[in-house]
């Protein structure tokens, strides 16, 4: 078990004034990770921005039901708990999105007639828990030692719950307030492509969207999130091999 922190860092010049918690609008909230905190699984990460922490478990290769399995590559599951109760809508839908995210990243092949289970229990919700899941999934996964093509990552931004409307309104890494009073909000995720050089940046994975947004305006919110990627991945690196140090 290994456990790293970092704090919330700056990734443009700051604008308008400080945000409740202290924060700049383009600041991230301090992030903590743990991997290797389940023993029955094969992998496993707990995974923290501020309040809003996911735990994930990794089970696979493993068997997979007959109904279920593919002759030349693993069955990719995934499973989404909310923090107490059944799984509701929301969680549907976040379970489709990981596995559109995940599907193409898992090297799938090296398996056929296996399933690799992702299940990610949502301890505590105070927003931009969708990006929490993306990065803490991705720790899991490295640690179960599944094969990636490209380690993702993700944050979310809220758009409008500034002072001003536009792009430059958006916070990035939103509470679950900013999130309430946001006009609209965004989780991206990026990926480094095989095929692209690491100065072309990363690519986009994935991108959703709700309530109002302006289509001019995405490419900026995209650029923010893709600032931060770097960023993210490094601090998941140095987590999972700060637990492998002899």
């Amino acid at each position: 078990k290994s456990k790293m922190t970092m704090a919330g860092d700056g990734l443009r010049p700051t604008m308008a004034e400080p945000r409740p918690d202290g924060r700049q609008a383009a600041m991230l909230r301090p992030m903590r990770c743990e991997r290797g905190v389940l023993r029955r699984a094969d992998g496993s990460a707990r995974y923290s921005h501020d309040r809003t922490t996911v735990l994930v478990a990794v089970y696979g290769p493993c068997e997979v039901k007959k109904r279920r399995e593919e002759l030349e590559r693993a069955t990719l599951e995934l499973i989404v708990r909310p923090p107490s109760g059944p799984p509701r809508a929301r969680e549907r839908e976040m379970e489709s999105l990981l596995h559109g995210l995940f599907a193409p990243l898992v090297v799938t092949t090296l398996h056929p007639r296996a399933a690799v289970c992702i299940i990610v229990q949502v301890v505590e919700d105070d927003g931009a828990v969708l990006a929490a899941a993306i990065n803490c999934a991705a720790v899991a996964l490295m640690d179960a030692g599944v094969a990636m093509r490209s380690i993702p990552s993700a944050v979310a931004l809220a758009l409008g719950a500034g002072d001003t409307g536009g792009a430059d309104a958006a916070l990035l890494d939103p509470c679950r307030a900013e999130e309430a009073a946001a006009a609209g909000m965004v989780t991206v995720a990026c990926a480094h492509t095989l095929s692209a050089s690491r100065k072309d940046g990363p690519a986009v994975a994935l991108l959703s969207c709700s309530g109002r947004l302006d289509p001019d305006e995405l490419d900026a919110l995209v650029r923010l999130a893709q600032g931060s990627h770097d960023l993210i991945c490094e601090f998941a690196k140095r987590a999972l091999a700060q637990g492998m140090a002899v």
